[in-house]
């Protein structure tokens, strides 16, 4: 079975390169409007082929209908573009279509995600068990809160990441994505707002970056 980041990936990758490819034949016209009225057709296109796995499918309908209620105004290359740009920038043993090559994530790089954060005078609680709906105070200052008993479940005795954890997160949820990127790891949101920490944000770290759907896109890739 495909992996999603694999298969989106490559979506976006074949996506843009067939957009080129048009226009190197002189099909489609080299400007934003036309290259937008591509991709809203290709996606299209791809969806009745069943071209990809179905891992893809609810985005690959999602962008339909964007295309549809946006008409010219769909960003479809833009998005394309920030994806594929996304994915090659996580560390890899080698190539993205490889699952065995996939980069491992470590604590290391968690802690150094929550040194950053520190730095930029977030509050980090890493030291409680979260089971139930809590309220975390905060007195306004931006705050990651991770589960104890699920972050020592999280990581093996090597320090591996092998089951996913949550970030519960209240603050600038794009400067953390951005933070994330730069220690190599991605951030799945659940939710931006409720969840079991009052007033926190949901977000996740998946094993080898590997989510079930699209990550947060930084915003310098």
């Amino acid at each position: 079975m495909a992996k999603f980041y694999q298969e989106i990936y490559k979506v976006v990758s074949q996506g843009l390169q067939e957009l080129t490819d048009s226009q190197q034949a002189g099909k489609t016209p080299k400007n934003p409007v036309s290259e937008t009225l591509y991709l809203n057709a290709w996606v299209t296109k791809v969806i009745k082929q069943q071209r990809y796995d179905h891992v893809v499918g609810k985005t690959l309908v999602d962008w339909q209908k964007q295309a549809r209620s946006m008409g010219k105004n769909a960003q479809l290359k833009n998005q394309f573009e920030q994806i594929k740009s996304c994915y090659e920038g996580i560390p890899r043993d080698g190539d993205l279509t490889d699952t065995l090559n996939a980069k491992i994530l470590n604590d290391v790089q968690l802690k150094a995600l929550y040194d950053r954060l520190e730095d930029q005078d977030w509050l980090v609680t890493t030291e409680y068990e979260v089971n139930r709906k809590v309220t975390h105070h905060t007195d306004g200052q931006a705050s990651l809160v991770v589960c104890s008993t699920q972050y020592a479940a999280a990581f093996d005795e090597a320090g591996e990441l092998v089951k996913p954890l949550s970030l519960f997160v209240r603050g600038d949820a794009r400067a953390l994505v951005d933070l994330a990127y730069e220690q190599g790891m991605l951030l799945y949101k659940v939710t931006d707002y409720k969840s079991i920490v009052k007033y926190h944000g949901e977000y996740k770290l998946f094993p080898k970056n590997a989510g079930t759907h699209l990550p947060e896109l930084p915003t310098k890739p």
